[in-house]
């Protein structure tokens, strides 16, 4: 086997975590831009984003990895169709850069990731405020503040009031982020003692060297374009008031015009009617609230027009210029300049995060309905990062004992643990035994320890004070000794789980238990699951190496013969 360099330990760090915040961002952020309710989608976005950065830091430690993961994370958003990724690439990195500065002012710390947070959360709002200010002008700023002076008087508040609902959202979204934050401090604790310390993936290089991701289609562009883009949009914003309009309003317009000529994606984004009236829309708005007068009169005309095409011009330059911008940043020619030297350790990060996030993202799709539970759903991804980096390392054998409903799975599965045990082979884990009522309807299910052989209810459809998981409610108590069993059994022991089925698809009873098992990659498992339920829970799991057996066909005594080996 080839020796390859490992890349070093922060951009392992940085690798992670920003592909599971990427994975957030592409499924959490289709489910809530839906909503269409401004400021909401990118408010919960930044949140989980301030999550996982704290959630990350708490379990593999490390300093400098929050800019690090946010520019993963951004470089990630370069796979999305949308030309619209300059906003949101400039927003996720930096959200990382303050959560940085937090952590650097106070320490890594609760205090530090608290502020780091509550910085971070602000980043939505400073953003949002000066990516208006560019596309719009400084005459947005006096639109608002004629807005509000007419709708309050001098006498109620001062020549300031208009800052105290800004001031407002500061505190808000402060308290947001410091939330998100102790969030993150807590639930990575947590993580971190249930993985055990073996929680850092072998990251190496490509002994090829790093080759940016290539899609079909992909447009060609270059480094050259992407810095006219720029050096254009910096250009036109700061001459505005240095040049005559006319002339100013002409280069917008043959800029707007090479554009259209250059990029299929500006001549669709034009072609949309609605792109044209929102900006119309928004310049009359703006122009009217800044030539009112104090008595809500407007003052001019002349000045009405002037306002609006200002504003116009300069949004429909400064947006199209954004998405060209965004196009290039995604082209082939940009991709292969960020392939050199000098950027290897950000460009081998970006190459391992491109390629476990179709996992990363296939999991969460899956389990998109608990988004709003996001602390299980982290740690899962983790774990699914590191299990994908591990691929080729040695795996633990996994066996999988399938049948239909009441076919024996339990039953063969006991017969296979007895066979093991009397060869001398170490066993832990437990089964699920199920008992009837009087009508011959199955009544419940009884916890079995291995090897203690201690029974305990596990679950009946009668005992209300239980958590309820339809149709059965389960024992609290019996839930964490199956855990316990689970955790703490013996390295290179063979363990048994018995069923993993519909629940567990939904996260729930042994799901982060069977996770954490599998993660360890130190004991051979085996699971029982109805044929159901099996495709998904292979899929769920990464269990497509796994020994499929049926209770119904297949020799107990055999399969055990499959462990007595590498167990003796």
């Amino acid at each position: 086997m080839v020796q390859l360099k490992t890349i070093s330990r922060p951009w392992q760090v940085a690798t992670i975590i920003g592909s599971v915040w990427g994975a957030f961002e592409i499924v959490a952020g289709s489910l809530l831009h839906n909503l269409a309710v401004p400021m909401v989608a990118g408010t919960i976005l930044s949140a989980i984003g301030v999550v996982v950065m704290v959630t990350g830091a708490r379990i593999y430690g490390d300093k400098g990895i929050f800019w690090r993961s946010a520019l993963v994370c951004a470089a990630l958003k370069t796979v999305s169709p949308s030309p619209v990724i300059l906003s949101p690439m400039i927003g996720i990195a930096l959200e990382g850069v303050l959560m940085e500065l937090g952590v650097l002012i106070l320490g890594h710390n609760l205090v530090g990731y608290i502020l780091g947070g509550g910085l971070a959360l602000l980043s939505i709002l400073g953003f949002k405020f000066v990516r208006l200010i560019m596309i719009y002008g400084t005459d947005l700023v006096e639109a608002y503040k004629s807005v509000f002076s007419f709708a309050f008087s001098t006498e109620t508040l001062t020549s300031y009031g208009y800052l105290l609902p800004i001031l407002l959202l500061i505190v808000i979204y402060m308290a947001i982020g410091g939330f998100a934050a102790y969030t993150g401090f807590k639930g990575g604790i947590s993580i971190k003692a249930r993985m055990n310390g073996k929680v850092l993936p072998n990251l190496q290089q490509s002994p090829d060297g790093y080759k940016p991701p290539m899609r079909r289609g992909q447009h060609k562009g270059g480094i050259a374009f992407l810095i006219f883009h720029i050096l254009w949009l910096t250009v036109f914003i700061t001459l505005k008031e240095n040049v005559p309009m006319g002339l100013w309003i002409s280069g917008g317009l043959v800029y707007i015009t090479l554009c259209i000529f250059r990029y299929g994606r500006i001549r669709a984004m034009i072609s949309r009617p609605s792109f044209l009236i929102i900006i119309f829309l928004v310049s009359v708005a703006s122009s009217i609230t800044i030539s009112l007068g104090i008595d809500g009169a407007i003052e001019s005309a002349q000045q009405v027009i002037h306002h609006g095409l200002t504003i116009f011009i300069r949004a429909s330059v400064v947006i199209i210029s954004f998405t060209c911008i965004g196009i290039e940043m995604m082209s082939k020619g940009v991709s292969q300049y960020f392939s050199v030297k000098a950027f290897a350790s950000f460009s081998h990060s970006y190459q391992f995060a491109h390629k476990a996030l179709p996992k990363l993202l296939k999991d969460l799709k899956l389990s998109k309905g608990q988004i709003h539970k996001p602390m299980p759903l982290i740690e899962r991804l983790f774990s699914n990062f590191a299990h994908t980096s591990q691929s080729e390392g040695r795996q633990p054998k996994v066996v999988i004992i399938t049948g239909y409903k009441h076919s024996g799975k339990t039953t063969f599965l006991k017969e296979m643990i007895a066979h093991l045990m009397a060869k001398g082979v170490q066993c832990a884990g437990f089964f699920a035994e199920g008992f009837w009522d009087n009508d011959g309807k199955r009544a419940g299910f009884n916890l079995v320890t291995l090897p203690q052989n201690v029974i305990m209810p596990l679950s009946d459809r009668h005992n209300t004070s239980w958590e309820q998981f339809c149709p059965f409610y389960y024992n609290p108590q019996a839930l964490a000794a199956g855990q316990k069993q689970i955790d703490e059994s013996p390295k290179d022991s063979i363990v048994a789980m018995d069923e993993i089925g519909k629940q567990e698809l939904d996260g729930s009873i042994w799901a982060n238990t069977l996770e954490r098992l599998l993660h360890r990659n130190t004991n051979s498992v085996i699971i029982t699951v109805r044929k159901t339920y099996l495709n998904d829970v292979v899929e769920r799991w990464h269990l497509q190496n796994a020994t499929v057996v049926d209770a119904t066909t297949d020799c107990p005594e055999e399969i055990a013969k499959l462990f007595e080996t590498s167990n003796n």
